[in-house]
């Protein structure tokens, strides 16, 4: 009999099943309640707002099932909480009090509380009878549509008709056939089971279901795909009687020996299928990638040179040729290997095919795209059986023993995935930000960089030893530090010895570079080689002179060394001893751009560079700001770093980051393993160093713009496209005055209100001009008496306005209200003027000229409160 299920107790999650099919299926009760859900209005409006209104965007299955039943009451969301309870009553891969968290969360948006002593919320009832698979939980949602559909369609039949359905298994499955896809959904196995235990199998995967009919039937692979769910289900019923009657018992279940033994070993066997980017490129890797992380499978042709694979075989995807490389993606063997024109189109032309089998992949990471994956690394940690992890064919097998471990690896990518994918979703994983601040002079973008600058500030130093000892050889000469591993290793040794030093290997790490590092080891000690060495000869020799090489080819160091060196050595103890825990650490870089920077000064350029010793001219390539901040975030990937950049708008972007600009973008964003290997994102190749470069992800880039210098209108598209822009306009209510309210006295009993003055001259300003020319509240911020509100006025806020008005008087009158409509004087003024007649002046009436109107700023000492109050009082 099928109920049984070995060392699983399954009769309380029988019991569970056949309680809800007399509370829900033959009447319209409640598993948990007294009250009626189970009825054909409720199912319908499950059918209005969750089948009919589907929710594609971002989101777990929980916060789009949330949202979709929203407007309905709270019999629907109870009734949507029962249907989950039923759907997880046979998967065992889930855990209780996980099904139990689910079942309260949806019965909860209800408004009321869960019933706790519910004996069908119990461990033995939730325990499960057999594993669902990945694709029930990914395609949860099209599990809970067919359990819309079938309850619809059931609950629509008169009394009868259910009971005459329900007294038979084999009816009720040839009923269910007419619920659209009946034969791919898991839920329709598990309702025979549970509802019908001594006909139907808890075998619930469509896999397993036609592995165990090929193998105990006889039928060829072909014949078994042709079957029907339920055809499929007819020979599992014979095959179990065949058994029953051979075994002499009915306690037998296809997991459990005998019969597993019996088709467990040829179950599954795994191949490893291998794309190169290099010889085709995947189109539609990114929308494949979406599909899967969706809970979808994607069905590919593959190249397969192993004749072997069969339909249900495992199959994982390794990407190789040119890094990023690893496993990337899962799926199974979905056809018999068969025979197509070859990939290679000009093969193809020449008639010549190619073995291929569909897989059907139902996980694929794109590393480019920041996913997890099985690195190489990872796949060198897995060898036992001597596997092949880089293929030269695709389509070879991957042995038993490391199938298994590699299949806990990539379990263990997937939730990583997941979590990150939450992660992004909560807004609690940080991503890269670029970011630009801009907004009128005087705004506080410069107060905002200021505090950002504490972010990226460490009060303990929190570097390991690598990520330290890199940024610590950024800038050290190649003779430094070759001396400085030199005399680590008590003053001599090999090339080879010196090439392997740590300080050696960071300092290439530091530079991005992997070769010609052993000849710039042999060319450095050479050129510092003593005199009078009987083993190198070489011309042009530069102090200090400390090496020399013995004829067994081991370096040491000679002479005065101590003495001529003494700075050296004092640096290399320094990287010995590592870190000091106490030490600050400022993880940011502040630059200025102006009209004349360029790429040079930001990313990297050749500059004429003085030898210390020799004082000679030399021409080196040297990192820029950019570079280096990128070095030190790419050192220590634990930390986030920034990068500050004031002014950004008044350099020419295309100049300064030229090809950089690209790998801004969040998705291009470099992510690297410890020993520095690109694990994900884009490296470009510099023009002057020829080192790759990326820009990595835990690198913050922030800008600031003044937009009274150069609208914002203006800025580099490549550079709008890639950075968020927030704005930061006037705001009066931060002023403080002098007494918290935006006031200050006046000197002479009065108040003026600050608040009130930048105010009105902005409304001004803005219908004289254009709002990105209104004056910031930082020219006020620190205004505590009327002394410094003269100053303010005088020295910032009166020459400020002559630029935006171009010495147009007239106009920086109006702003403060100095004139009147006719253009009669408005006492007392801050900005006077005065008409000279050239009748006055000449003694005569010229017809060439007109008269002139002088303007001048009254004294400091002669501006009266009053003058200042005159701007806003009569203006609201």
């Amino acid at each position: 009999m099928s109920r049984y299920c070995g060392e699983k107790i399954v009769e309380p999650i029988l019991g569970a099943a056949q309680h809800w099919k007399e509370v829900g299926l033959l009447s319209d009760g409640s598993v948990f309640e007294r009250g009626a859900i189970w009825m054909l209005p409720n199912l319908e409006l499950l059918d209005q707002h969750f089948v009919n209104q589907p929710d594609v965007g971002e989101g777990n299955f929980y916060e789009k099932l949330e949202a979709q039943l929203e407007p309905t009451d709270s019999a629907v969301k109870q009734l949507a909480a029962e249907m989950l309870w039923f759907m997880l009553l046979c998967p065992s891969n889930i855990g209780e009090s996980k099904k139990r968290e689910g079942i309260k969360s949806i019965w909860e948006w209800s408004g009321e509380a869960l019933p706790k002593e519910s004996e069908w919320l119990r461990d033995g009832v939730l325990g499960g009878v057999g594993s669902a698979g990945t694709s029930f939980n990914t395609n949860r949602w099209r599990e809970v549509v067919f359990f819309i559909r079938a309850m619809i369609a059931f609950k629509s039949l008169t009394n009868q008709e259910r009971n005459n359905l329900l007294s038979d298994g084999w009816v009720f499955a040839k009923w269910l056939e007419q619920v659209p896809e009946c034969d791919a959904r898991q839920l329709r196995h598990m309702f025979l089971f549970l509802l019908f235990p001594d006909d139907f199998e808890r075998i619930f995967g469509g896999t397993d279901r036609r592995r165990i009919v090929r193998t105990f039937s006889g039928k060829s692979a072909a014949q078994v795909r042709n079957l029907s769910a339920l055809e499929i289900d007819r020979n599992l019923y014979d095959i179990r009687k065949k058994k029953e009657e051979e075994y002499g018992t009915k306690e037998l279940d296809f997991y459990v020996t005998p019969l597993r033994d019996l088709w467990g070993d040829a179950r599954v066997r795994t191949w490893l299928f291998s794309w190169n980017p290099s010889n085709w490129e995947w189109e539609s890797i990114a929308d494949d990638r979406e599909a899967t992380h969706e809970g979808k499978t994607v069905t590919h042709r593959w190249g397969c040179v192993n004749k072997d694979a069969s339909t249900g075989d495992k199959a994982f995807l390794v990407r190789t040729g040119e890094p990023p490389k690893g496993i990337i993606a899962i799926g199974n063997v979905v056809s018999d290997p068969y025979e197509a024109p070859h990939w290679d189109e000009a093969k193809a032309e020449q008639g010549k095919v190619y073995r291929y089998v569909d897989v059907a992949f139902s996980r694929i990471q794109d590393p480019l795209q920041n996913d997890p994956y099985i690195t190489e690394a990872d796949l060198e940690r897995i060898t036992v059986d001597k596997q092949e992890w880089s293929p030269q064919a695709s389509g070879i097998e991957i042995k038993q023993r490391s199938a298994g471990i590699l299949e806990k690896v990539w379990e263990k990518v997937v939730e990583a995935a997941k979590q990150l994918d939450d992660k992004k979703r909560s807004g609690s994983v940080k991503v890269a930000l670029n970011q630009i601040l801009y907004g009128p002079p005087g705004t506080g973008k410069t107060y905002q960089l200021n505090r950002l600058v504490e972010k990226y500030s460490s009060k303990k130093h929190t570097l390991s030893r690598d990520a330290w000892l890199i940024q610590e050889l950024l800038n050290a000469r190649w003779f430094d530090v070759i001396f400085g591993a030199l005399y680590d290793l008590r003053g001599e040794g090999k090339v080879n010895a010196i090439l392997k030093h740590e300080y050696v290997q960071m300092k290439a790490k530091a530079l991005g570079r992997d070769r010609n590092i052993a000849q710039t080891i042999w060319a450095t000690l050479q050129a510092h080689t003593r005199e009078n060495s009987s083993t190198v000869q070489y011309k042009n020799r530069s102090a200090p002179l400390v090496f020399d090489k013995k004829q067994n080819s081991v370096w040491s160091l000679v002479d005065d060394w101590e003495e001529e060196c003494a700075e050296q050595v004092e640096q290399a103890m320094k990287w010995k001893a590592g870190p000091k825990q106490e030490a600050s650490h400022q993880r940011f870089e502040y630059v200025t751009f102006h009209q004349a920077y360029s790429y040079e000064d930001f990313v990297e350029g050749i500059r004429p560079v003085q030898d210390e010793e020799t004082r000679d001219i030399g021409y080196q390539v040297v990192p820029g700001i950019f570079k280096r901040i990128c070095q030190r975030a790419k050192a220590d990937p634990d930390q986030r770093y920034a990068i500050f950049i004031d002014e950004i708008n008044r350099g020419n972007i295309a100049k300064i980051f030229g090809e950089l600009i690209t790998l801004l973008e969040e998705d291009k964003r470099a992510i690297y393993s410890e020993s520095g290997y690109l694990k994900s994102g884009m490296e470009l190749t510099l023009p002057y160093s020829g080192a790759r470069f990326g820009v990595p992800e835990n690198l913050d880039v922030y800008g600031t713009m003044n937009t009274a210098d150069r609208s914002i209108a203006l800025l580099d598209t490549a550079l709008r496209r890639r950075f968020q822009f927030k704005e930061l306009m006037p705001d009066a209510g931060v002023i403080s005055g002098s007494r918290g309210d935006g006031y200050i006295e006046d000197g002479g009993g009065g108040v003026i209100n600050l608040r009130a003055l930048l105010e009105a001259m902005n409304r001004r300003i803005r219908f004289l001009l254009n709002r990105d020319m209104t004056l910031g509240h930082a020219y006020f911020i620190n205004v505590r008496d009327f002394g410094g509100l003269k100053e303010v006025l005088f020295n910032k806020i009166i020459p400020l306005l002559q630029e935006y008005f171009y010495e147009d008087w007239h106009r920086i009158q109006l702003v403060f209200r100095d004139v009147g409509p006719g253009g009669e004087k408005l006492e007392p003024q801050i900005v006077c003027h005065d008409t000279v007649n050239e009748e006055d002046v000449l003694g005569f009436d010229h017809d060439d000229f007109e008269d002139l109107t002088e303007y001048w700023i009254v004294d400091p000492d002669e501006i009266t409160p009053d003058a200042v109050r005159k701007v806003y009082e009569e203006s609201a």
